[in-house]
């Protein structure tokens, strides 16, 4: 059999060819034409598309441009007579000064704002209100107390108080009976009053602490709540950066704390049906009467609370709120200021504190609604490019040596959503500073945030173009 040889099997499929009719060959040929034709739009329209999508992500990407220079803004070394010192600014919870701020200390009565942030989280989620009736129970009964050594209130077993009644007692006068009282009603039914203070401390992030009674009595003078497991001189400790954050949370959730040392007198009523009412001098009221005048004060400070607490190991303490003549507010925190018995020198050193703070660092506000030093206009609206402005009033603090009137923050280039709805945050953007925060404060809190300007609809670029084109 014979078999044909590749080249004849080329040479027949080329005869074939060039014996077709010459007009299936035009035929042919102009197939060929269109097809090279529509793949030659298909790809000049898909480079178009790849083009115009890459050019667009370029114009429109958010961009943001840091500077690089940090001016400093670290804390100042504390120099004053106690064992450690904290300030920190009580808005942004930048820490301005401290001095062994992370010892563990004693804390004593300053415990008392663990089981009040409790409280205000409980009223808040709703599971009770100010007024609900709390009863003090037989543990929680301390009137045969001896009042010069624990600090309670003329109430008695099976008696019963407003929460409002006990949370101001706690804060005002440190009536240990009020916080027992408030924790026992506040914890779990499954739960120790210890297990409910550890629980909150860890929701808090207060990660170096120690907790045995909401009081924040020394364990053997814990009595119904002595914790069996733990030595007879355990007690509650913390860092002053924990007492910090504690402060911070509970001015966040209650404003009020700033007008407690305003009273003079706490007024209460067992039994909400009895008319009688007692009183009791608070420590607001001992403040202005026994010591206030003495203290050695010379930018006129304000003291508008928050907690004192003392021990014998851990000496004269004190977490405060402190505001200065220019409207500005410090958490301070001291511990070991003088001996525990007393009461002048724990508020002699927060003082000393916040001064030396005011003497070495100085305050730049940005205020809101104004221009951000550094930014252009960023943002496109449908009416074109828009400036971006502060949305809040942010203050930060500076070492006055550094001589600097003004903060940069990182250049928004370019900013860049579908719409705006009125009072929307843009961004935030973080100072050129070198500061440390509160560990548990947000960036929101202490970063800057951006608005519109006007509040504009904002749009892309190409955004900007298109109502241009469609509705000139």
């Amino acid at each position: 059999m014979h078999v044909k040889h590749p080249f004849e099997r080329k040479t027949s499929f080329k005869m074939r060819f060039s014996s077709l009719h010459p007009h299936d060959k035009e035929n042919k040929e102009q197939r060929r034409f269109w097809w090279r034709l529509l793949f030659s739009l298909l790809a000049v329209i898909l480079l178009v598309i790849g083009c115009y999508a890459g050019l667009a992500y370029w114009n429109n990407r958010n961009q943001v441009v840091a500077s690089g220079h940090k001016v400093d803004g670290s804390p100042v070394a504390l120099k004053v007579n106690a064992r450690s010192a904290l300030v920190i600014d009580a808005s942004t919870g930048q820490i301005l000064g401290q001095k062994n701020a992370n010892q563990k200390v004693g804390i004593a009565s300053q415990s008392k704002m663990l089981t009040a942030y409790a409280v205000l989280q409980a009223i808040k989620k709703g599971d009770y209100d100010w007024n609900t009736p709390v009863k003090v129970t037989q543990s929680s009964d301390w009137s045969d107390k001896d009042n010069a050594m624990y600090a309670h209130l003329e109430v008695h077993n099976g008696e019963t108080l407003t929460v409002k009644e006990l949370f101001d007692a706690m804060f005002t006068t440190s009536a240990n009976d009020a916080s027992l009282a408030l924790a026992d009603f506040a914890k779990k039914k499954s739960e120790t009053q210890q297990e409910f203070l550890q629980r909150w401390a860890k929701k808090l992030g207060l990660t170096n602490s120690d907790w045995y009674n909401a009081a924040g009595q020394v364990n053997d003078d814990a009595f119904d709540y002595r914790v069996k497991s733990a030595s007879a001189t355990a007690e509650n400790q913390a860092t002053p950066k924990d007492l910090a954050v504690l402060a911070y949370q509970i001015i966040s959730a209650d404003p009020d704390v700033r007008k407690y040392y305003d009273k003079v007198g706490l007024v209460y009523r067992p039994n909400a049906n009895e008319a009688a009412t007692k009183i009791k001098l608070t420590e607001g009221g001992k403040f202005d009467q026994e010591i206030k005048g003495k203290l050695n004060n010379p930018n006129n400070l304000t003291v508008e609370g928050l907690k004192t607490g003392s021990t014998p190991s851990s000496g004269g303490g004190l977490t405060g709120l402190i505001k200065d003549q220019n409207g500005h507010e410090f958490i301070t925190v001291v511990s070991g200021a003088g001996k525990y018995t007393d009461s002048k020198e724990r508020y002699q050193v927060t003082l000393d504190a916040v001064n030396q703070v005011l003497n070495e660092q100085q305050p730049i506000t940005v205020a809101k609604n104004t221009k951000v030093s550094g930014q252009t206009k960023n943002a496109w609206s449908k009416t074109g490019r828009v400036q971006l402005v502060a949305k809040e009033a942010r203050t930060y603090w500076v070492k006055r040596a550094t001589k600097v009137s003004s903060l940069s923050f990182a250049h928004v280039a370019r900013q860049n959503s579908q719409s705006l709805s009125d009072d929307e945050t843009v961004r935030w953007l973080s100072p050129e500073l070198k500061a440390s925060y509160l560990p548990t404060v947000s960036k929101e809190v202490h970063d800057l945030p951006l608005t519109n300007q006007e509040m504009m609809e904002q749009t892309t670029r190409w955004g900007y173009y298109r109502h241009w084109l469609f509705n000139w």
